[in-house]
């Protein structure tokens, strides 16, 4: 029985050692949020939006995603400045709202010229920013979200939890990931180029 089942009781769920949790690879042993650098499909999801044909899902799959009403930009959406945010994946398996223009988070942080989303807002599973008249939730399996191991929370029923193991060093994927991204960069310019 391990640490997170310490409080069950064994007469009531006698098989509990038997059971097997089906959740994906991860690093280490025991409970973790750590799992690949870029796993857990990070996403943001628009929300608020009335017709569920309209609701809209950005994959997060670049090491910056740019958000703006500019052509350039990953995701295009009017109304907003031609580079209004971007959303950084760091060398932690993070993921980072930076905001160049006017931007509303659920929770405000430090101080910020541009209303109340900080520079460098943390995005974890479920927080939901605005910008603009667009409103988004960053959606990423727990298994990965680097937060507490099994959705805990402080206080209530998940503050008994053992530590998870530290993260691994995620420093050389996040060097391959933009390396890769420059070369198909590169790649495309050419073939544009060349191909015109």
């Amino acid at each position: 029985m391990t640490d997170h089942d310490s409080g069950v009781n064994p007469r009531r769920h006698p098989d509990l050692p038997e059971i097997q949790h089906m959740e994906p690879p991860h690093y280490g042993r025991g409970p973790t949020t750590h799992s690949k650098y870029g796993a857990g499909n990070p996403r943001l999801v628009m929300i608020g939006v009335e017709d569920a044909a309209e609701r809209t899902t950005y994959l997060l799959d670049r090491e910056e995603t740019t958000i703006g009403s500019g052509a350039d930009c990953h995701i295009v959406l009017d109304g907003l400045l031609p580079h209004h945010a971007t959303i950084t994946h760091t060398d932690t398996d993070e993921y980072v709202l930076d905001s160049m223009g006017q931007t509303h988070t659920e929770s405000p942080g430090e101080e910020s010229p541009y209303d109340d989303a900080p520079k460098g807002s943390l995005l974890r599973h479920g927080s939901g920013f605005t910008i603009g008249d667009h409103s988004f939730a960053f959606q990423r399996s727990e298994y990965a979200d680097h937060g507490r191991p099994f959705g805990g929370r402080s206080g209530g029923e998940g503050s008994r939890q053992s530590r998870q193991d530290p993260p691994p060093d995620y420093r050389p994927a996040h060097t391959d990931a933009i390396d890769q991204e420059r070369i198909a960069k590169a790649m495309a310019e050419r073939q544009r180029k060349h191909g015109a």
